[in-house]
């Protein structure tokens, strides 16, 4: 079993542990469609320092106030990344309630911050929504918060003379509560007409 795998199989045991716990420790769970609400049983994120597109700090107060989307990729993904962003996009324009819409935030972290500088990811993710945020740091400042939610990713064919390289990553959808808390997960597949739902009974509720 690789790296990847063996990262993406803890993932699956630390959601199955979270499910478990929250369903056994709250009288009063949301029920959602897309995805798993840890609860009360939600745990604090580590500190740590990204870099968006403006070249200003991300950091755990930055998510504090808002119920936070964070995906993690690259923005030369051929096929998740783009799809996860798009769908993330037609979520937001399918929640009606503007207080909902203003109480969520969306976030593209890069884990290929060598080619996705902050120019790059400012271009990258307008094209889905331009009130996303796009982030990235050295793999020394990521691996505290991927490692820290289950967030499994590896560079592939990556070599001195081949500047395609590909990377492998998990393709879920880490939502962050406004205690900059890691609350849920949503995996893939995922429906923008279902996470909208999914959002606006988790902003109602709280």
């Amino acid at each position: 079993m690789n790296k990847s795998s063996i990262a993406l199989v803890a993932l699956v045991a630390l959601v199955a542990g979270f499910s478990i716990s929250w369903f056994i420790g709250s009288n009063k769970p949301v029920e959602l469609e897309a995805g798993t609400w840890f609860g009360e049983q939600a745990r604090a994120l580590p500190e740590f320092e990204l870099v968006d597109q403006n070249n200003q700090p991300l950091t755990r107060d930055r998510l504090k106030g808002k119920w936070n989307l964070i995906f993690f990729g690259y923005t030369h993904c051929p096929d998740i990344c783009p799809t996860s962003l798009q769908t993330l996009a037609d979520m937001m324009k399918a929640i009606d309630d503007p207080d909902v819409v203003d109480a969520v935030r969306v976030y593209f972290v890069s884990v290929d911050p060598e080619r996705d500088t902050p120019e790059v990811l400012a271009s990258y993710v307008s094209y889905f929504n331009p009130g996303f945020v796009g982030a990235t740091a050295a793999m020394g400042q990521l691996h505290p918060l991927t490692r820290s939610l289950g967030i499994a990713h590896e560079f592939r064919n990556r070599t001195t003379d081949n500047p395609a390289y590909d990377v492998d990553h998990s393709a879920a959808i880490v939502l962050v509560n406004p205690a900059a808390e890691f609350a849920g997960l949503f995996g893939a597949p995922q429906d923008p007409l279902a996470l909208a739902r999914d959002m606006t009974r988790i902003v109602e509720y709280n």
